[in-house]
């Protein structure tokens, strides 16, 4: 004969339903933070792999001839923006006759990625992409720029300015596009003879956008230069200099 004298459905059912909570509970306090951390992550190396497609449409538009690009974006758990404000680059060299002559300075621009998770950026800066944690410093570059030293003969250090030209600060979250459009007017290639050893180059990062880990790590890990003080570089025995200057009109969004 069943007894169920000592069974209560109101407390089975509490037990259950408490279990049900505590469960919930543990998937939104542990998981869901791990999974908007994984979104994160997912959203900044799609932004990665769309600057470093941006930064070869700047070079076909540079190096290549080709009159203009227009890219379709997806920017996601994050806002792109396009500004005139980056770190500022500075080049000096003493020519043969030993006079030292200083260019004039070169602020240009950023097309910039930050992440609504933690602030990581990503960013094209000058031909380079390059990358920065939000709340911690440091930095690294991805994609390198066109620059290189020519050690056939004379020593050549080739220098690329890529800068952008936009009528006003752009801004992006969601679909859009972006369209680049070298300006011819402002194409500039220009040769210096230089004494050898005396080409210096220094970048003024901005305070908000620091990426100066990452130009150092280029200017002395690829080009060979020493640095010379804070953000200062200078290559040991080159003895030409060629700038080239590029302009890139921005539209879109």
């Amino acid at each position: 004969m069943r007894r169920d004298d000592g069974v209560s459905e109101a407390i089975g059912f509490i037990l259950i339903f408490s279990i049900v909570v505590i469960g919930i509970a543990i998937v939104i306090l542990y998981g869901l933070p791990l999974i908007i951390a994984g979104q994160g992550s997912a959203d900044m190396r799609n932004m990665e792999q769309t600057m470093i497609v941006l930064q070869n449409d700047q070079k076909s538009l540079s190096y290549k001839m080709v009159p203009y690009k227009e890219t379709a974006l997806q920017v996601s758990g994050g806002t792109l923006h396009v500004t005139g404000v980056s770190g500022v680059f500075t080049v000096s060299y003493s020519d043969p006759d030993g006079v030292l002559r200083t260019l004039p300075s070169y602020e240009p621009g950023q097309i910039r990625y930050t992440s609504d998770l933690d602030r990581s950026r990503v960013a094209i800066e000058n031909g380079a992409v390059v990358t920065r944690p939000g709340f911690a410093p440091g930095s690294a570059m991805l994609a390198e720029p066109r620059w290189y030293v020519d050690d056939h003969q004379t020593v050549t250090l080739i220098i690329s300015f890529i800068s952008f030209d936009t009528d006003r600060d752009r801004t992006l979250a969601g679909v859009g596009r972006l369209g680049m459009k070298s300006v011819s007017a402002k194409l500039n290639t220009t040769e210096y003879q230089v004494f050898p050893g005396t080409i210096e180059i220094g970048y003024t990062p901005h305070p908000e956008e620091d990426y100066s880990v990452a130009w150092e790590n280029y200017l002395i890990g690829r080009l060979g230069m020493h640095s010379t003080g804070a953000d200062s570089y200078r290559h040991p025995n080159a003895a030409r200099l060629i700038v080239k200057e590029t302009v890139i009109q921005i539209s879109g969004f």
